[in-house]
């Protein structure tokens, strides 16, 4: 009787939360190769090692990899622009850009 109640207040709260759904902004549109982007992010290391990513505010893993200079890997973010290709990387993650231009901010990444 007891794991009935809990299994029902559970269902209830999804119920309660499926309701917010419709608040949330919509969904962004995946990057198509041949737009610029720009993101304020912390890059980090990819699956492999030489390989640097960052995350766009929607989620989207970009690969920059490509930059030149590389950005190191600090506790500072960076305001990126590149141009969205669909070229494959050794990296097997991320949308790859290129054309990529990079500035180090004053803004801490977090922990």
């Amino acid at each position: 009787m007891q794991a009935g109640l809990v299994s029902a207040g559970l269902i209830w709260a999804g119920v309660g939360l499926g309701m917010l759904a419709p608040v949330a902004p919509a969904a962004y549109a995946a990057p198509k190769p041949g737009d610029r982007v720009a993101v304020t992010a912390c890059p980090y290391r990819g699956v492999v090692a030489t390989c640097l990513m960052i995350n766009a505010a929607d989620g989207t893993v970009l690969n920059i990899s490509g930059a030149n200079p590389k950005p190191r890997l600090t506790s500072r973010m960076i305001w990126l622009r590149g141009t969205v290709t669909d070229k494959v990387s050794m990296c097997g993650q991320g949308v790859v850009l290129d054309r990529i231009r990079w500035t180090r901010l004053p803004l801490r990444c977090p922990n």
